[in-house]
């Protein structure tokens, strides 16, 4: 974890200053397929570079207070707005979505509780959202208590990923964009009933004290083009 703040860390302070015709856009590790699509759609349409970090919302709200280079940070909304973070107006980009995903060359663990499935990695219910959500779902399905000893906590989605590619882990807790971004790399996932977590929010958010807030509202309206919107739907929001 501390690796990957320092990273983080690195990579903002060594972007240049930035220009008006510039945006940075911090998001949530387990978006960075769809925002990197959104960024370099936007950027072929408009001209506008768009540059990216990515991370554990944790750390990229504290990225965003302390360098005062972000123009918009995407994320669930709850949990930014939640933060003390200075924020303005968002677009919402979707709704998040809850899946159990599996290694390649094992089926699907349709019960989790089964002796097959001997480790389930989750991401920190305290730092990530799915994480979050995944911990409400165990809770209110019944499951938390015989599944607590299987339950591999790591940092954020991408790792949960890491876990099922390298067949660490029988089964894994991410979110439908990351599933479905990394389809070829597993065996398969199944969406988990949404009436087990709460609704997630997924938004873009303008930052208060953003460099460059025409470019960013710019940026958001952009998100509600048909491009964008194409974008966006195929990426599981």
């Amino acid at each position: 974890m501390k690796k990957a703040l320092l990273t983080l860390v690195l990579a903002l302070f060594s972007l240049p200053a930035l220009a008006g015709d510039t945006l940075l856009v911090a998001s949530g590790a387990g978006y960075k397929t769809v925002v990197e699509a959104l960024a370099t759609a936007y950027a072929h349409q408009s001209g506008t570079s768009v540059d990216r970090i990515y991370g554990n919302m944790g750390q990229i709200i504290g990225q965003a207070k302390t360098s005062g280079k972000v123009d918009l940070v995407i994320g669930e909304e709850g949990f930014l707005r939640s933060s003390d973070l200075p924020l303005a107006e968002s677009t919402a980009l979707g709704k998040g979505r809850l899946v159990v995903a599996w290694p390649t060359g094992k089926g699907e663990p349709t019960d989790l509780s089964a002796s097959a499935v001997a480790r389930i990695a989750l991401p920190d219910p305290k730092r990530a959202i799915y994480g979050k959500a995944a911990a409400e779902y165990l809770e209110n399905s019944g499951q938390r208590k015989t599944l607590e000893n299987k339950l591999v906590i790591v940092g954020t989605v991408p790792q949960v990923f890491s876990y099922l590619a390298t067949g660490e882990v029988d089964a894994g807790f991410m979110n439908l964009t990351q599933a479905v971004a990394a389809a070829d790399k597993i065996g398969g996932y199944r969406e988990m009933d949404e009436k087990l977590y709460k609704p997630i929010v997924i938004s873009c958010i303008r930052t208060e004290n953003s460099p460059s807030p025409d470019a960013a509202r710019k940026f958001a309206e952009f998100l509600g083009t048909e491009t964008a919107q194409a974008i966006i739907t195929a990426h599981g929001l």
